[in-house]
Order: structure tokens, then C-alpha cells, then sequence
């Protein structure tokens, strides 16, 4: 259950049934309609339309790059980047969270090298990440995947260390061997948790996509958003941050949607 789900879930207990979405709706864009309302009368009034262009035009401009296709390759780079260091981030952070989990060894040897990058902003990394892998793709990449790996990891390390210990005794008295017992009783178990780590970890891949990109990149929708406020074109680089924010939004609530509908049992 998200967020704003069980803010208005008591609300909507009151509400016949048929208007529920409705009034759901329009109370989770509310704040949204607020800070645009507030934005609007800002802009040209106590800050110059030059600098915070009002969100009238900055919409438009958001559509006219969509409808164009002007933003879509670099929107393409972004996703890709995304997808595959959120990959690799699931497959390392399951493996590490369960491993660590179940072996006291494992544990010993990453636990204090996840305690040491946990503090440290991904963003700071991007200087090193260039000098061994250049301006580009795979720096993003790596930034994406070390910004996304720590969330997985603990949520597959907790769920793993708190698995129903009657499950392995009982899968190891019928005979199971123990090299078994992470995939066949440890991994399914803590796949609740695992998804909710994903779910952390989709925001966060954004947000670290667009910090390697404003650094290290001459493609993507950082990229732009820097080329755009080099120039002083600060509506076109309102418009991508809006184009990216909008993004992010459904990649979050599309994830929600399947998670619901595709893993009903968790």
C-alpha cells in the first residue's frame, strides 16, 4: 500500500463506493495543484519569469518535446542506463542480502564495506567513475547500480535473517541439502521484502541517473537539463525536469500496479 493509499483510507471508509477513485483522485493531486497555483503566481511577480518561468509554459514545452520526439533519445539513453544498473543492482543485492544472511562469513567480509558506502552520496563518485570507465553510458551505469544496491540488499538481508525457521527444519527433515535451502525456501520467502526494496530503489535510480548524467554524460536527459541551463534556456530545462519527474511517477505507480495485480499472494 503506497503512501497516499493509507493516508486516505480512512477517509474513503466514509465515502459510497462509486466516488471513492474520484474523491481519491483529486485528493492525492491536491499539493500538486497547489504548488503549481503558487508557482504561477510567483513566477513574474516575486521572482522574474526569466529565471522560474510559470508552469503554463513550462507544460507546454514538456508536451511540445514529447509530441516532437525532440526528448525522446535522450529519454531512451536514460532508460536504458536505468534498467540495466537497476538490473544488475536486483540480481548483486538478492544474491549479497540472502548470502549474507545465511553465512556468517559473507556477512563478516561486506558488512563493513556496505557500512562505509552506505554515508557516501553517489554523486561524489562520478569523478572516480570517470577516470576508469570515461564520459558516458557505463559510468552511469555504475552509478545507477551502487545508488540501487544498498536498499535491496538490506530488505533481501533482513526478510532472509527472518525467515520462519519451521520452513528450512522442515524442508532440511525431508531430506533437502543445504545448498538448496537459499533457493528453494530462503529466496521465496523474502520475496515480499525484495519487492519492496525495488520499489525503494526506482526513485533513487533517477535520481542517481540524473547526477552521473549532469557530470559525466553528453546524452540523456541530464544532459539536457544541463545543456539547456548553460544557455539560459530555463524553460526548456524546467520542461525535461518535468518530462523525467513525470517518468519516474509512472515507473513507480507502474511498478506498484504490477506488483499488485501479479503478485497477489505476497
Amino acid at each position: 500500500m503506497s503512501y497516499a493509499d493509507f493516508r486516505l483510507e480512512t477517509v474513503a471508509e466514509t465515502i459510497p463506493n462509486p466516488f471513492r477513485r474520484v474523491v481519491r483522485f483529486v485528493f492525492e493531486w491536491i499539493p500538486i495543484a497547489i504548488v503549481a497555483g503558487l508557482w504561477e503566481l510567483a513566477s513574474g511577480t516575486a521572482v522574474s519569469s526569466e529565471i522560474l518561468p510559470p508552469p503554463s509554459a513550462v507544460f507546454a514545452v514538456s508536451w511540445e518535446l514529447l509530441v516532437s520526439g525532440r526528448i525522446l533519445p535522450h529519454l531512451q539513453v536514460s532508460l536504458y542506463r536505468i534498467g540495466v544498473g537497476l538490473g544488475l543492482s536486483i540480481v548483486v543485492g538478492v544474491a549479497l542480502g540472502v548470502g549474507m544472511a545465511r553465512v556468517k562469513p559473507i556477512e563478516n567480509f561486506f558488512e563493513v564495506f556496505l557500512a562505509l558506502i552506505y554515508p557516501v552520496p553517489k554523486a561524489a563518485l562520478v569523478p572516480l567513475a570517470i577516470l576508469w570507465l570515461g564520459i558516458g553510458t557505463e559510468t552511469a551505469i555504475l552509478i545507477v547500480f551502487l545508488a540501487c544496491l544498498l536498499p535491496i540488499v538490506l530488505n533481501s538481508y533482513n526478510a532472509a535473517r527472518n525467515v520462519d525457521r519451521n520452513l528450512i527444519w522442515s524442508a532440511r527433515m525431508m531430506g533437502m541439502p543445504a545448498w538448496k535451502l537459499p533457493i528453494k525456501i530462503v529466496v521465496p520467502a523474502t520475496i515480499p521484502s525484495i519487492l519492496t526494496g525495488i520499489r525503494q530503489a526506482i526513485p533513487i535510480a533517477f535520481i542517481a541517473l540524473v547526477s552521473a548524467e549532469l557530470i559525466a554524460s553528453n546524452r540523456g536527459v541530464g544532459f539536457e537539463i544541463l545543456r539547456h541551463g548553460q544557455i539560459g534556456n530555463y524553460t526548456s530545462m524546467f520542461a525535461v525536469l518535468v518530462v523525467i519527474s513525470g517518468t519516474a511517477f509512472v515507473a513507480v505507480r507502474g511498478y506498484e500496479w504490477l506488483e499488485r495485480r501479479v503478485v497477489t499472494w505476497t
